[in-house]
């Protein structure tokens, strides 16, 4: 348990918990704010470590370096995860190269919740949206030869625009077309071409921009998966010469949001809207769905209206019971019949006395 303790207190104080087991090995002192039982902890504590050209390291051969402090242990990780050579690995494999050549206290932990961090299931609609360009095409009778794609990481929503030239006055324009419609996201996820390294857009609409890493475009992975299938589909649809691609975007998107997607096992519109896309062919227009989205959110509200009313409700009562022993402290006994009190009258004066209790009517 002590043992216990002194890894809580060595982890919330790295940096100066190093410096006690540094000097104890190369010193031999004890800090003096130390108690005998505290002492003995870091002595056995200390006998894992050894020093070398100035710096601690940890175990038997092969030996990990000592990291001292959370801020270098997160330049590491950063270094054997997040760059070009970390490959964005995962879990075990990240913490595997780093457990061989480091050591701090609760790195396990801390890589987990690292990495999670960066790969967390995003939990809302539109918190996180991917964008890309992919192009050029070939040129169409409009002009266009690009696609500006973005995708929601939540839904799998897609968006999608033809555009004339990948400038980043351009990408904007349409960029705002679609906030304008859905709002904005909490972050979006782009590449470092130079259209979308234009922050004025970001921090004009107060959104948070993440850029992948060169050479790595897997970081912004749906994306890109997004740019293959419109490319797939579009194949399929263009005349001889390629250049009628734009005339077929739109029912391409619609093919895509439609569609139950492999992940989530539903489809983006779904998601998006709370039904189904209806197709033409659906007779009558009105129609019962699967699943009523109005019904859906009315039930959810008067859930959440019955559990906040039970929670007050619980609240008052937590109140009123602490209330109590303090309100019966305070609280004097009746008059009784018999005993002098003060009467109250309308004068200017609050009362007159003495008076005498002739009889209790109530309590």
């Amino acid at each position: 348990m002590q043992f216990t303790c002194f890894l809580v207190s060595f982890i919330a104080n790295m940096e100066c918990k190093w410096g006690e087991v540094f000097s104890f090995i190369s010193e031999g002192s004890y800090p003096l704010t130390l108690n005998r039982g505290q002492r003995q902890t870091l002595r056995k504590y200390a006998e894992k470590f050894t020093i070398h050209a100035g710096d601690l390291f940890y175990g038997a051969l092969p030996e990990r370096r000592a990291i001292r402090s959370k801020e270098e242990a997160w330049n590491l990780f950063k270094e054997f995860h997040a760059s070009p050579m970390g490959g964005h690995t995962g879990i075990v494999k990240t913490r595997i190269a780093m457990c061989s050549r480091f050591y701090w206290p609760g790195m396990t932990a801390d890589i987990e919740k690292w990495v999670c961090q960066r790969t967390s299931v995003h939990k809302g609609v539109w918190e996180l949206i991917g964008i890309d360009l992919t192009g050029p095409m070939p040129l169409t009778s409009c002009g266009n030869q690009y696609i500006l794609t973005a995708t929601d990481y939540f839904s799998k929503w897609v968006e999608a625009f033809p555009l004339k030239t990948k400038t980043a006055e351009e990408v904007c324009q349409k960029l705002c077309s679609i906030f304008y419609r859905h709002g904005c996201p909490q972050r979006i996820l782009t590449d470092q071409g130079r259209e979308f390294m234009n922050s004025r857009l970001c921090d004009l609409l107060s959104i948070q921009r993440s850029i992948t890493a060169a050479y790595h475009p897997q970081t912004n992975g749906l994306d890109e998966k997004t740019n293959d299938n419109i490319k797939r589909a579009l194949r399929k649809l263009v005349n001889d010469k390629q250049d009628d691609w734009d005339m077929f975007l739109e029912a391409t998107l619609f093919s895509l949001r439609s569609k139950t997607h492999n992940t989530t096992k539903y489809s983006p519109f779904f998601l998006m809207y709370g039904r189904e896309a209806r197709f033409s062919s659906e007779v009558p227009v009105d129609m019962p769905v699967r699943f009523c989205y109005i019904t859906w959110v009315c039930t959810v509200f008067a859930w959440k209206s019955e559990c906040i009313k039970v929670l007050s409700l619980y609240i008052m009562l937590k109140f009123q019971q602490s209330r109590n022993p303090t309100a019966d402290q305070d609280r004097r006994s009746g008059p009784w019949q018999g005993h002098p009190v003060l009467f109250p009258v309308v004068s200017l004066s609050s009362s007159i006395s003495p008076c005498q209790v002739l009889s209790v009517v109530s309590p």
